[in-house]
């Protein structure tokens, strides 16, 4: 965990934010791939913030988000108010992205439930 005191935040409240635009899309569309997938972020110098899905640690989709995003992201996430509309369409184009690379990819069942 990175924590930027200038911006008041720690990467994991970053990644939270991100997740819960994903969980958003999850209600919506549902994943092709059974799980959730990694998430990691990443400050840059700017201000930006590079976030990174991983499936599996063989696929990834990685997108920017600016200082302003992930701001109102992490408060929305702190104050439990549900996903960010701003960082929403960003997440799903990734995790579509993820989705079409990690198709590549079948996942195998053992046994039968």
């Amino acid at each position: 965990m990175t924590y930027y005191p200038d911006f008041g935040f720690s990467s994991c409240q970053v990644a939270g934010a991100v997740a819960e635009a994903a969980i958003h899309d999850l209600r919506i569309n549902h994943f092709s791939f059974p799980g959730f997938p990694q998430i990691e972020v990443t400050g840059a110098p700017d201000g930006s913030f590079t976030v990174v899905l991983i499936w599996k640690q063989t696929v990834s989709a990685q997108f920017k988000l600016s200082q302003t995003e992930v701001k109102s992201a992490v408060e929305k996430l702190m104050a439990g108010t549900g996903h960010e509309p701003a960082i929403f369409n960003k997440v799903q184009k990734a995790l579509l992205d993820l989705e079409g690379k990690a198709s590549r990819y079948p996942t195998v069942s053992i046994g039968s439930y």
